[in-house]
Formats: structure tokens, C-alpha cells, sequence
């Protein structure tokens, strides 16, 4: 039975993930919450940081960078807690992405994160994973106006995104092209 309620709850975090996939930012703040909420009332620490994960994804994306970088933060803590290195590789890349938004003249540390995370991710083999990250660096690149750099990261994300029809991504990618 315990393994059935841990199983309900990461579904709820990843329902979460599915409305922030199409936008629904309220919808996904909910379900998310939810489903950590589930994880930690059943003291079931295993990926309980891929919630944290989503929760920094949907915090970006509605400006709220702070809490972002905060839930990043926690992600990445607790994915090096409980050994789960692709959710590390990942926290890596959304901290690196938080942080670079928010502190515009720490550049190279949001890079270093966003490459740290990569890294972990190509060793991995993951390679959708692995692609966001050129992109979350394409995204850092044009913030801090190296157009060469983004577009050169933006271009390799793009490539990857149509080889495995992430279109998610690909469009994402194509309108930060624009």
C-alpha cells in the first residue's frame, strides 16, 4: 500500500509538469504542490526532488525568479541527498537558469551550473535533457547580449529538439530564435 500512495503522489507533481507543458501555470503550481506535499507526508524522499524541479520550472516562467532559483536549490539538495545524479543533472541546469535571470552580471556562474548539469546529463545519455540545457544557455547568452554564443546554442538546441520531435522545445526555441 505505501508504495501505491508514493506512486499517487509523484503523479500528482507530474500532472503538474503536464499543465506547465501547456500553460496552465495555476493548475500546475496546484498539482505540484500537491503531490510534494503527498511525497512528504509519507516521508518518501526518493525524487522528491524532481517536484522541486517542476516547481522552479513553473516559478521561471511566470517571472518569479527568486522562488525559482530557491526551488532549484532544494532540487539539487536533495537529488545529491538521495543519489538520483540525472535529477542532480537537471537541478544543475535550472539553477544555473534561475540564477543567470536573476543576477544578469553572474553570467559565468549560471553557465558553469548550466554546464555542470549537462555534463552530468550527456554522461547519462539523456539526451532531451541534455538539449534543454543548450537552450537554457541560449536563453543566458541572449540575456546578457552574446548574440554569437545564443545563437550557436539556440541553433544546436533547435537540431536536437527536431531529431527527437520535441516540439515543445522546438517551438520555444524557434520564437527565442525570432
Amino acid at each position: 500500500k505505501p508504495q501505491h500512495v508514493y506512486l499517487l503522489s509523484t503523479a500528482g507533481s507530474f500532472l503538474g509538469f503536464g499543465y506547465y507543458l501547456l500553460g496552465e501555470f495555476d493548475n500546475a503550481l496546484k498539482f505540484t504542490e500537491k503531490g510534494l506535499k503527498m511525497q512528504r507526508d509519507i516521508e518518501s524522499p526518493r525524487y522528491l526532488s524532481l517536484g522541486h524541479s517542476i516547481l522552479s520550472r513553473i516559478h521561471y516562467d511566470i517571472g518569479q525568479w527568486e522562488e525559482a532559483k530557491v526551488q532549484a536549490e532544494q532540487a539539487l539538495k536533495l537529488s545529491q541527498t538521495n543519489q538520483e545524479k540525472f535529477a542532480e543533472g537537471v537541478s544543475w541546469l535550472l539553477l544555473g537558469r534561475a540564477g543567470g535571470k536573476m543576477e544578469k552580471t553572474q553570467v559565468d556562474v549560471a553557465e558553469e551550473y548550466i554546464l555542470r548539469g549537462m555534463k552530468l546529463l550527456e554522461e547519462l545519455e539523456i539526451k532531451p535533457y541534455f538539449s534543454q540545457g543548450h537552450f537554457f544557455l541560449g536563453e543566458l547568452y541572449a540575456d546578457a547580449g552574446l548574440k554569437e554564443k545564443a545563437l550557436e546554442n539556440l541553433k544546436k538546441a533547435e537540431r536536437l529538439f527536431q531529431e527527437m520531435g520535441m516540439d515543445y522545445w522546438l517551438d520555444r526555441t524557434r520564437t527565442l530564435l525570432a
